[in-house]
């Protein structure tokens, strides 16, 4: 996994809504042209209230902003797989309730049952509000068909249930008559009781492609409004609403509706497709080519071993090239007669598989032509990741085939690091054997969904300095100065945090996070001392130590066993921590707690892969935590995470339980040049003390796993280039 130049604690939509805007549709292309729906004003694919039965491309991810008569829906939708879209909304409803803005945050779930055919319509079924308050709540069974020519016009009818039963509602047509009341409190429960029951009605309408940007939308809407309505918020004279949507290319797409009879909206949406890109578009400089050896007796020659100069020399022609690269570092060389094992640091390519062709072209250009087996050994942290083995002769036969032709890892051999002892005639180590680094630049962070205010954030200057040395050693270290801040308001009176927010155990683990923006200018961010390394076989460890992150300090260790020809794998973490004082100096409050989990990792299909943590987290509490994340070759992720313990909902307090969505997006998108950093985005409705988990840096299994075989498969694409 690239580099983060940040672990925090935060929400990131900036990031998220960045990327979307950046990396649109190529110029020119229009959301036609990759059959991209109308998304409605829930974001999900439909006409302007009312859902469709049609599905976003696969792997889309889209941003929705609606307004309309004193309402908001912001929604970041994503096309999971082929036939089914996720949502995660945030809405604000002016005067709803004893509030002068309503928030509330909900889920969605959209599954194409059917496709459309030549014979039949696509049917789609859907869930609004699967986990939230219950505002949105209601579910839809909708049939989607296209006729004319270019099957320009969609004709859609569906029956609607909740909200969506609303007018001229009839009995369940599957005899589940009784819906029970649902209260909005605080959301974050599955309510199964009530799903596809109660009173049913129908809704539909049709949409026109009037031309390769515009399309007009007419739908009868089953949504009454009940509860807005009866409080005076919106009024409804009519179920027709009437729209039309205009793409506006790589900006977006812009609609503008006239609904109920009565009121205007808008609407604005973006989408972008992580599996389409990066890697294609990014620029790099050009390697020399596989260097092809002299054939016959000079390949024999072992002259070279007896010259003095051999070993400045070989050095220097290895970090010559890699100075050339831009993007590797030498850290060892061990050469036999026959044999080279080079030790090297990936410090720019993002596809690693990319930075493994550009060390076996500079080794066919440097290595006397008697070595025949090369071992390129790429280093993490100073520990050993895998090791890559591969023959000269089969390099030199892709050469001559033409690599173009053969976009693949071919003859590599990909075994574990201590899977061949090392070369001995010649030991040789680089100039950047200990490296250092340290800049300072400016720094962004922002937290989202704090009810007394929706988006609060801060900017700042960062510096940052980190030492690796000898084997698997890292010093560490990141302070922070905010300029700008409104971080130190969040639920906080007085210096007291607000009612709701109960610790779970004797101390706040992370409710009181506002205090230690509150009561800190400079801050440490992190100072630690880290050591890794491979333990042999399939087993690597790390042991780190000192102020692990902003809120604890104290001792963290892990085991992971991972093959390297396997995404299989399980880690063990145990850490003892103290609570940091507010300051964020060297000092430590009283509450300290030992924490750690059992994780498996392992495939799930295709690029998506599964976690699962078991263990203890910071507030005493027990219980497990679920992952699911789809991996991109580019080096985007989009995934989702919740985790339940043994503090029960009301304990937890609002959200019920800790659960989000993760979103990761390499620089290389933005800047169009070969990068291992990215941008992590968490957005979770609510962060509370049940189910927190320790935030230390340098996990290992985001680390060893770039250089296992089936990561550098995804990529093999690009080893030649």
């Amino acid at each position: 996994m690239p580099y983060r130049p940040s672990a925090t604690l935060t929400c990131g939509m900036a990031w998220t809504v960045c990327a979307v805007l950046l990396a649109a549709p190529v110029e020119g292309q229009t959301a036609a042209d990759i059959g991209q729906p109308t998304l409605n004003y829930y974001g999900l694919p439909g006409l302007v209230d009312m859902p469709t039965a049609q599905v976003m491309p696969d792997a889309e991810l889209a941003v929705t902003a609606a307004f309309f008569d004193g309402s908001f829906r912001g929604t970041l939708a994503f096309q999971a797989t082929p036939r089914l879209t996720l949502t995660f909304r945030y809405a604000g409803i002016e005067d709803f309730g004893v509030e002068d803005v309503r928030l509330d945050r909900s889920f969605d779930i959209h599954w194409q049952v059917v496709r459309e055919s030549d014979w039949l319509p696509a049917v789609a079924v859907g869930i609004r509000d699967i986990a939230g308050t219950g505002i949105y709540s209601s579910e839809y069974i909708v049939a989607t068909r296209h006729f004319g020519a270019e099957d320009r016009l969609a004709v859609t009818a569906g029956l609607g249930f909740g909200r969506l039963g609303e007018r001229s509602g009839f009995s369940n047509p599957f005899g589940l008559d009784t819906r029970p009341t649902r209260s909005s409190g605080q959301g974050g429960t599955f309510n199964f009781d009530q799903f596809f029951r109660g009173d049913a009605a129908v809704f539909g309408g049709v949409e026109y492609e009037a031309t390769d940007r515009l399309r007009l939308q007419v739908e009868y809407s089953s949504d009454l409004y009940s509860d807005e309505a009866s409080q005076g918020l919106i009024e409804i004279a009519s179920p027709w609403n009437f729209g039309l949507t205009y793409d506006l290319g790589s900006v977006g797409r812009l609609g503008a509706h006239y609904l109920y009879g009565t009121t205007f909206g808008l609407s604005l949406s973006f989408s972008n497709n992580p599996s389409r890109g990066a890697p294609d578009r990014t620029s790099y400089a050009v390697p020399r080519p596989l260097a092809q050896r002299p054939v016959g007796e000079a390949r024999r020659d072992m002259d070279w071993l007896t010259v003095p100069s051999t070993p400045n020399d070989l050095r220097n022609a290895v970090e010559g090239r890699f100075a050339e690269d831009g993007g590797l570092e030498l850290v060892t060389l061990q050469i036999d007669p026959d044999r080279v094992a080079v030790r090297v640091r990936n410090l720019r390519y993002g596809q690693e598989a990319q930075a493994l062709g550009r060390v076996l072209r500079i080794l066919t250009q440097t290595m006397p032509a008697s070595i025949e087996l090369f071992d390129v050994v790429f280093t993490v942290n100073g520990a050993d990741a895998s090791r890559v083995r591969v023959n000269r002769s089969e390099l030199e036969a892709v050469q001559v085939l033409s690599p173009v032709a053969l976009p693949s890892l071919g003859p590599v051999e990909v075994l574990a690091p201590d899977r061949a002892q090392d070369p001995q005639t010649m030991r040789i180590r680089g100039r950047e054997w200990n490296r250092l680094s340290y800049g300072i630049a400016p720094y962004a962070e922002t937290f989202l969904f704090d009810p007394e205010a929706p988006i609060r954030g801060a900017i700042g200057a960062e510096a940052r300095a980190r030492l690796e040395f000898g084997r698997g050693f890292v010093a560490e270290g990141v302070a922070r100065v905010p300029v700008l801040s409104n971080l130190s308001g969040s639920r906080v009176v007085d210096g007291v945090v607000k009612d709701g927010d109960v610790p779970i155990g004797p101390f706040p683990v992370r409710s009181e996070l506002a205090l230690y923006n509150r009561d800190s200018t400079a801050r440490i961010e992190r100072l630690t001392f880290s050591h890794y390394g491979h333990l042999g076989g399939n087993i690597y460890s790390r042991l780190s130590a000192g102020y692990l992150e902003r809120m604890f300090a104290g001792v963290s260790g892990e085991l992971l066993w991972q093959p390297v020809d396997s995404r299989l794998g399980i880690g063990l973490e145990v850490n003892r921590v103290w609570r940091r004082d507010f300051d964020g100096g060297f000092g430590l409050q009283e509450y300290s707690v030992t924490t750690g989990h059992v994780s498996a990792y392992f495939p799930v299909w295709g690029d998506v892969t599964g976690q699962v943590d078991l263990g203890r987290y910071l507030a005493g509490d027990w219980g497990a935590t679920l992952r699911v994340d789809r991996e991109f070759d580019n080096g985007w992720r989009v995934g989702a995470f919740a985790t339940l313990t043994d503090v029960s909902f009301e304990e937890f307090g609002e959200g019920s339980f800790d659960k989000g969505i993760e979103i990761v997006v390499p620089m290389s998108w933005f800047t169009g040049t070969a990068s291992r950093t990215d941008r992590a985005a968490t957005l979770r409705p609510v962060q509370r003390d049940g189910g927190a988990r320790l935030d230390v840096d340098g996990r290992l299994h985001e680390l060893v796993t770039d250089y296992h075989r089936s990561n550098l498969e995804d990529t093999e694409g690009l080893i030649w280039r």
